[in-house]
């Protein structure tokens, strides 16, 4: 006779759809916060207590066996009526409390949402958010599998399942160290920028998908610069740039500091002016924000309506 299913622990099966849904044991731990031998415990556990294989380990990576895929199904069924259980008892019972999970990108992520966060924690000190930072892209991938409730992103990807809301614009700007040559010039043409060596951020941020977009409707493509380094985020861009490795498109809102301390200077281009970019909510249409995440959408739409005000008194 077959062995029957033992009990199945809510943390595997949570483990087991990060894992299936990044395809990486070690991506899996880092957004779980755990190490990789617990998260492989996990799994056995959970293949043990079913006496099937879930997943098989491959040179490229982490696939589903047929057993997995119809696992997934349910198991992220279970999580998500999980969620919405404990949701609803706790809006019941003890009003809007618990936990959030946001994703943004990194201008949001590291120059816009701190400040939100403190001010949101002093009005609710009883909610907790975690924050993860990635790429545009990623944001995108975690909304969808329902790793965060909605993220915060400086780009907009189609997708039928997304749902978007304008909250705030930024500008890329050019870059270059205070004491280069091109600073001095009241203008520069773009001809001069494409001798200049260039530090770029990586394929899947908003900043990048951004910056091509402007320069498409010029009739001109990254292409056509001499781009001597690409880096992973806007930190790494700054220091970069701060070293004399090259010039750099970048978020006016992260720069403030530096053009203020005069480390680093903007580069003002003819035919180029402040590319606009958009700063986007993105959520997905067919889930229900919970209470929690409900609460701190208010709040942020409600910062915006006063950053709007504040900037109506500023011109009048």
């Amino acid at each position: 006779m077959k062995k029957k299913p033992s009990q199945i622990d809510f943390r595997h099966l949570e483990t087991f759809c990060r894992i299936a849904g990044s395809k990486s044991f070690s991506k899996a731990a880092d957004d779980l916060f755990l190490t990789q031998p617990t998260v492989s415990g996990h799994i056995l556990a959970l293949e043990q207590s079913l006496s099937l294989r879930l997943l098989d380990r491959t040179s490229r990576g982490v696939r589903l066996t047929k057993a997995g895929e119809i696992f997934l199904k349910y198991a992220s069924k279970i999580l998500s009526f999980r969620k919405d259980l404990i949701n609803a008892l706790s809006e019941f019972s003890e009003g809007i409390r618990g936990d959030l999970s946001l994703g943004a990108s990194t201008i949001p992520g590291e120059y816009l949402l701190p400040r939100l966060m403190g001010d949101f924690k002093r009005e609710r000190p009883h909610l907790t958010i975690s924050l993860k930072i990635a790429d545009t892209k990623e944001i995108v991938q975690y909304v969808l599998q329902d790793s965060v409730e909605y993220g915060i992103i400086g780009a907009k990807l189609n997708h039928p399942s997304l749902h978007y809301e304008k909250y705030e614009e930024d500008d890329i700007i050019p870059i270059a160290p205070s004491d280069h040559p091109l600073t001095r010039k009241k203008r520069v043409n773009l001809e001069e920028l494409l001798k200049e060596p260039w530090i770029i951020r990586e394929e899947g941020s908003g900043t990048q998908i951004a910056l091509e977009t402007a320069l498409r409707k010029k009739g001109k493509s990254l292409k056509q610069f001499n781009v001597v380094m690409e880096m992973g985020s806007t930190s790494s861009v700054k220091e970069g740039v701060k070293a004399k490795l090259g010039l750099a498109f970048i978020s006016g809102r992260s720069t403030e500091e530096e053009v203020r301390q005069g480390t680093l200077s903007r580069i003002d281009v003819e035919g180029i002016g402040p590319i606009s970019r958009q700063i986007y909510i993105v959520s997905h249409r067919g889930r229900t924000l919970s209470p929690m995440g409900m609460e701190f959408l208010r709040f942020l739409r409600r910062k915006k309506r006063e950053m709007g005000t504040r900037a109506d008194e500023k011109i009048f």
